[in-house]
């Protein structure tokens, strides 16, 4: 069974989320239930993303560069690996920040590719 949209806890969930991301959704051509909830895990990401350069800044990306993104994100999917392989839960990082780190060291490699990785 499919949901006609697929909602998300975010600290801006509410009725108003809801129906941006129903409209995304649509305007995506977004047909299963993947799709929509891969869009609202995405959307998570951007804003996990947004959060943490508001705190740490791009420079320590930029400095590095493609290698850098390359070097932390073979960390994050050997810890990955180490807990899943150990069964052990982490005490200070959940799996899901895991994995939204995993994929937004993805987005910002995209960003060093096209030159939209600014410093700032």
């Amino acid at each position: 069974m499919e949901a006609t949209t697929t909602s998300v806890e975010s600290p801006v969930s509410g009725e108003r989320y809801d129906q941006v991301l129903a409209t995304l959704q649509t305007e995506l051509g977004l047909a299963t239930a993947q799709g929509k909830r891969a869009l609202a895990l995405a959307i998570e990401c951007v804003r996990l993303l947004d959060t943490k350069q508001q705190d740490y800044g791009s420079k320590n990306i930029t400095y590095s560069g493609e290698l850098g993104v390359a070097v932390r994100l073979q960390d994050k999917v050997c810890r990955l690996r180490h807990m899943l392989e150990s069964g052990n839960t982490p005490k200070h990082e959940a799996m899901v920040d895991t994995y939204q780190d995993i994929a937004n060291y993805g987005l910002i490699g995209q960003m060093l590719l096209d030159g939209s990785w600014l410093d700032g």
